[in-house]
């Protein structure tokens, strides 16, 4: 169900001075349940179903459109609690970086992630991670003022987040999106999906969602597919 004007400009607000908005979603928790039980099935009409009702929730998409002149989905992956005590951010600079990149969490059954409210505003050391994002010490955190906040999810739940926020999942795991800007894409690479007519349509379906926002995907070449048969 899509938020209402007062509500959404609540959850604006939020992103830009805490740098999260969180939302109790039990539709989110069901369908991860659902998504898991296929054996998590990104690339196949099943999975850009699930792509599209949650990447493109009209919740996340209000808050992308008010923020962005365009941007483009760039990252999808599931992210899991680590053992001991991980704080991540998918990208450092602080101020410096700018809003250029912004994260969707849709959280399994469960699932517990603290979120560090501001820690966007502020530039800090980081470490490379154990899954290649960056990582920030508790002190360095405590310093800036920045606390966590873990709201629990028993039955899901949808998170959009500045991607210079820190956060720890520490129980369950969440769906991850990524959307960026198109500079900060260039190095990027894009999410290849099998060559199927299907798919191709799927795909210029949901870019005809938004003129804001759009896909950094790609399609498997042919001579690719007849190498892979032949392995």
């Amino acid at each position: 169900m899509a938020s209402t004007d007062a509500s959404q400009e609540v959850a604006e607000g939020s992103v830009s001075e805490r740098g999260f908005y969180c939302w109790q979603d039990t539709s989110a928790g069901n369908r991860v349940s659902e998504f898991a039980k296929r054996g998590f099935p990104y690339y196949t009409e099943y999975g850009l179903d699930f792509l599209t009702d949650f990447a493109f929730n009209p919740r996340i998409q209000h808050i992308l459109e008010a923020y962005f002149d365009r941007c483009l989905l760039a990252h999808w992956l599931r992210y899991e609690a680590l053992p001991d005590q991980h704080i991540e951010c998918f990208r450092q600079g602080g101020p410096e970086a700018g809003r250029r990149v912004f994260t969707v969490h849709v959280c399994s059954k469960g699932s517990q992630v603290a979120y560090y409210a501001g820690s966007h505003l502020h530039k800090f050391k980081t470490t490379k991670g154990l899954r290649s994002v960056f990582e920030v010490s508790p002190e360095e955190l405590s310093r800036a003022g920045c606390e966590p906040e873990a709201p629990n999810f028993p039955n899901g739940g949808l998170v959009i987040l500045d991607a210079r926020i820190c956060f720890e999942i520490k129980q369950g795991y969440t769906m991850t999106f990524m959307f960026a800007t198109e500079d900060v894409l260039v190095k990027w690479p894009k999410i290849v999906l099998p060559n199927s007519t299907i798919l191709r349509d799927r795909v210029a379906e949901i870019e005809n969602i938004s003129p804001k926002i759009g896909l950094n995907f790609a399609f498997q070449e042919k001579e690719a597919r007849e190498i892979m048969k032949a392995l």
